[in-house]
C-alpha cells in the first residue's frame, strides 16, 4: 500500500497564525482598556451631575436630600429626615429617591432597606462598575474630615481604576484631598509609601468629598 507523506506547518505558516493570535490579543486588551477608561470619563461626569443636583436641591428645599423633613409633604416620597443638616442612617436611601422625585436626576428610585438594615439595590444609583453609589455624612475616608458629605464610589473597583479617577479629579494621593480611600481599607489598596496599589489588582472602596 502507498504511504502518503504527511506535512508538518511550515515555518511561515506557523509565524503567520503566531502574528493572528497576537493582533487579536492586542485588540482584546485595547478594548478593555477602552471601555475601562470610558468608564471612568462616566465616573466623573456621574459625580458633576451629582454635585449639580445637590447644590439645586439644597436651593430650592433649604434641605439636603434624604434628610428633608418635609419630604413627604413636598410629595418627595413618604419619608424624610430629622433635618439636622446631616445624611445619616436610613436617610442615605432616599437621597436619590428625593433627587429624582424633585427632577434633579433621571432614574426610578425607590427608597427602602433591607433586612439587615443596608439600603435596597433600588433605592441607590448604579455606578459605573457593577456597584452603587451612596451619600453620606458618616462614611469616612484616610483623612477626611468628621461629618464630611461624601459620595462612596464603589465597593469593588479596581485599584487601578481608582487611581484614574483620583488624577483625573484630585491629586493622585489616595490618603488625601478630595478623593480618598476608604477607611480602615489603606492596607488593602495603597503602597507603604502613601500611593495606590495599583500592581495589586486588587478590588477597593474609595469616596469623593464633596464638602
Amino acid at each position: 500500500m502507498k504511504q502518503h507523506p504527511q506535512h508538518g506547518f511550515s515555518l511561515l505558516e506557523l509565524a503567520i497564525a503566531l502574528a493572528v493570535v497576537a493582533i487579536l490579543a492586542g485588540g482584546v486588551l485595547k478594548g478593555r482598556e477602552l471601555l475601562n477608561s470610558a468608564r471612568v470619563h462616566a465616573t466623573v461626569t456621574d459625580i458633576a451631575n451629582l454635585e449639580t443636583a445637590i447644590s439645586a436641591f439644597q436651593a430650592r428645599y433649604s434641605a439636603l436630600p434624604g434628610d428633608f423633613i418635609a419630604a413627604a409633604a413636598a410629595g418627595l416620597s413618604g419619608t424624610g429626615g430629622d433635618g439636622n443638616g446631616l445624611i445619616e442612617g436610613d436617610e442615605t436611601c432616599d437621597v436619590f429617591t428625593h433627587l429624582q422625585l424633585s427632577g434633579f436626576i433621571q432614574g426610578d428610585f425607590r427608597a427602602g432597606t433591607d433586612t439587615s438594615g443596608n439600603c435596597t439595590p433600588g433605592s441607590l444609583m448604579e455606578n459605573q462598575f457593577s456597584s452603587h453609589y451612596l451619600l453620606s455624612n458618616t462614611l469616612q475616608g484616610a483623612n477626611s474630615r468628621e461629618n464630611a458629605m461624601t459620595l462612596l464610589l464603589g465597593e469593588n473597583i479596581s485599584v487601578s481604576r481608582l487611581a484614574e479617577i483620583d488624577r483625573k479629579l484630585d491629586d493622585g494621593n489616595p490618603l488625601r484631598g478630595t478623593v480618598q480611600v476608604l477607611d480602615n481599607e489603606e492596607t488593602l489598596c495603597t503602597t507603604k509609601d502613601g500611593h495606590w496599589d495599583e500592581a495589586n489588582g486588587q478590588p477597593c472602596a474609595a469616596l469623593y468629598v464633596l464638602r
